[in-house]
């Protein structure tokens, strides 16, 4: 997975790659002399605003707890409903008969999401040839459609939550990617920035310093001023 070459947020690499812009316009003139124009301005304030607004992880991180959320609901119904129907079987056909041997409701409590969506379908085509076996504790068809129902809303409540998971993860690599084209460029203007002013202008200088370091700008330019006081 595509990681960031950076070592600060993405809020505030926008920070510094607007600090960067303000340095940029007011260097304009020196930075043509490297061969830089306008082009170089535009691009980073556009990839800059791109970034400011494409969604944070934790929207995404969101979304995806939601589906999941919704998911473990609909998981718990449909347990609950093979559970009741577990006891009602129990019940009606005793726990050493060959029919109630058949349900395999030991799995119950291991089952992964997917293998409880296989089991559910198990457990209805099992109860539905006995029903009259099981209409002495009130099984009925209408209980085996339930089951079929939850079965099918967890179903497509699992491939939701792993949309959810996997537009996460890719949005999470588009985004990294943009920033750390945005730190490239920020990173390659500071360089001629400080060719620019070394020995000429110290003050101005510092204004491209400071990307190589992974304080925040504004605890940088604390530090800045404690030492010039």
């Amino acid at each position: 997975m595509t990681k960031p070459i950076f070592n600060f947020s993405i809020p505030e690499l926008c920070q510094r790659a607007d600090k960067l812009a303000i340095s940029y316009k007011r260097d304009t003139e020196s930075f043509k002399a490297y061969g830089y124009n306008g082009e170089s301005l535009s691009n980073i304030e556009t990839q800059t605003e791109t970034l400011k607004q494409y969604p944070s992880d934790d929207y995404y991180e969101g979304k995806q707890k939601q589906a999941t959320d919704v998911k473990n609901q609909l998981r718990a119904t449909l347990e609950t409903n093979i559970s009741d129907l577990k006891n009602r079987t129990r019940l009606a056909l005793g726990t050493k008969s060959m029919d109630y041997s058949l349900f395999k409701f030991s799995k119950l409590a291991s089952l992964n999401d997917n293998d409880l969506v296989q089991y559910s379908l198990h457990v209805v085509n099992i109860a539905q040839p006995i029903l009259d076996k099981l209409s002495s504790r009130l099984v009925t068809q209408e209980d085996l459609d339930t089951i079929l129902s939850d079965r099918s809303k967890l179903d497509d409540a699992i491939d939701i939550q792993a949309s959810a998971i996997s537009e996460r993860r890719i949005k999470k690599v588009e985004r990294t990617k943009l920033a750390n084209e945005l730190y490239q460029l920020i990173s390659e203007l500071s360089e001629v920035g400080k060719i620019i002013w070394k020995e000429q202008n110290e003050a101005y200088y510092t204004d491209y310093v400071i990307y190589g370091s992974a304080k925040a700008i504004v605890e940088q330019e604390i530090e800045v001023e404690e030492e010039v006081d």
